[in-house]
């Protein structure tokens, strides 16, 4: 293919992919659902977002209380058998990592702008 051809090609497919994506991106959406333990619908960016990402912290530390009662009740029932022992030791140490990484997370967040954590609402001047 000769290197005019293959250049009007991509630029031919780049325009598309804007005309057919960015009209969509630029329409206002309305939120159609509500996100568990958010205090109402949102259908600003900024607050849905700060919804999302409690959300998923509290999925963390259940999930993680969870695994951490798995763990233990293997650890338990493991009657001596290094094996399963071992098994429910990792299974215990990954829920912990998966606490650990969810913290340092948000002190890294709040670290780097304090305002990435509180969510205020983002204006365009000083």
């Amino acid at each position: 293919m000769k290197k005019g051809k293959k250049i009007f090609l991509h630029v031919a497919v780049f325009l598309c992919i804007i005309v057919l994506f960015g009209s969509s991106a630029l329409a206002q959406y309305t939120n159609q659902e509500k996100i568990p333990g958010a205090s109402q619908q949102q259908s600003e960016f900024v607050p849905y977002v700060k919804d999302i990402i409690g959300f998923g912290y509290a999925t963390i530390g259940i999930l993680a209380m969870f695994m951490l009662c798995i763990g233990a009740y293997q650890y338990l029932m493991a009657a001596g058998n290094i094996g399963k022992v071992e098994s429910a030791r990792n299974t215990i140490g990954s829920a912990i990592f998966g606490l650990v990484l969810g913290l340092l997370s948000w002190i890294i967040l709040s670290k780097i702008h304090p305002d990435l954590v509180a969510f205020k609402a983002i204006s365009g001047g000083k």
